[in-house]
């Protein structure tokens, strides 16, 4: 895929776009697919052009590194004195690294091999994948927009509709994986409730010094934000599937054993560090129900905000880490 905006090639000159709402949503939307792609060059031609990864576990890698660049504020225009404002990053960078031990794990099983001929475990793969990277699309974009354009954030955020972006990009994205079904079932990314109050509780975690009133912010603006991704993206986009579902409860007849592996969130760059304190674990209910997923993610959500109180150092550490992922191939 190209960069497909046109700027001024005149040397020492300026060409003021001016860009209104839908090419900066538009934009924003080619940084997202551009962080998950490489540039490729091919012989005897001038022109580079990008193509994403194609390893599901390699994406879910950089969707990873990116969510933690957004949380240390590595972003260009990040603001290093807000480090924590993006709460809700923080975590996915660890629940996008879970999404790759997964991916993983359904790449290299020997199950795999076993009769029907379409492996269960390859449509394990299609859905995690399909997931992690329309959450990515949909989410990513809104933090690029906030970081990059504050000022012109609120009067934006209705206009993000795929629908509404620039007809060359659409045109040039239109082989994007699962761009047709997606689109359909997460509302052509357009905002939500959740996610309007996710940013609008960012934007008064700014406004405190750090300290508890801070801190209650920044669980609040994680769990509004978690409430969008797992209700309005993830849900309809994969969890309502008769075949992820049938999938997901032969999984956890046999999690634990065998070697598949348990329904977890580690705090780690591990897949998992057999500590409770690190690991959290879902013992009862199915993934695929909105109501059980979320008791776990709340669960999730309440070890990793206990750990970044008690544990800063260790958990900002791991994160760090995380985030040197970005480039992976």
């Amino acid at each position: 895929m190209k960069q497909d905006f046109k700027f001024n090639d005149n040397a020492c000159s300026i060409n003021d776009l001016n860009p209104g709402c839908k090419e900066l949503w538009t934009i924003g939307q080619q940084e997202a697919i551009r962080r998950l792609s490489i540039k490729t060059r091919a012989a005897f031609k001038s022109t580079a052009t990008y193509e994403i990864v194609k390893n599901f576990s390699v994406r879910a890698e950089r969707i990873a590194a990116n969510y933690a660049k957004i949380y240390l504020e590595q972003e260009h225009n990040g603001k290093t004195n807000q480090k924590g404002r993006f709460y809700w990053t923080g975590l996915a960078a660890f629940a996008s690294k879970q999404v790759m031990c997964a991916l993983d794990y359904a790449s290299s099983s020997k199950w795999r091999y076993l009769p029907p001929a379409v492996p269960p475990f390859e449509i394990t793969k299609i859905y995690l994948g399909k997931g992690n990277f329309w959450l990515f699309q949909d989410i990513f974009v809104w933090h690029w927009f906030y970081i990059n354009h504050p000022d012109q954030f609120k009067k934006c955020i209705n206009d993000r509709n795929w629908d509404n972006y620039t007809e060359c990009f659409k045109s040039a994205f239109a082989e994007l994986p699962w761009l047709k079904d997606a689109l359909s079932k997460i509302n052509n990314l357009q905002k939500t409730d959740y996610l309007e109050q996710g940013f609008d509780l960012i934007s008064q975690t700014e406004r405190y010094p750090e300290g508890e009133l801070r801190q209650r912010r920044q669980l609040a603006s994680l769990m509004a934000i978690a409430n969008h991704e797992q209700l309005k993206i993830l849900q309809p986009l994969i969890y309502e599937s008769k075949d992820f579902k049938a999938l997901l409860n032969s999984q956890a007849l046999m999690e634990g054993h065998f070697g598949v592996p348990r329904r977890l969130a580690a705090m780690s760059t591990a897949c998992e560090t057999d500590d409770e304190k690190y690991d959290s674990v879902m013992t009862e209910g199915k993934l695929h129900n909105a109501n059980d997923r979320m008791k776990f993610i709340t669960d999730i959500a309440n070890n990793y905000h206990k750990l970044m109180k008690n544990q800063s150092k260790y958990m900002h550490e791991n994160i760090q880490a995380i985030a040197t992922w970005s480039d992976n191939v």
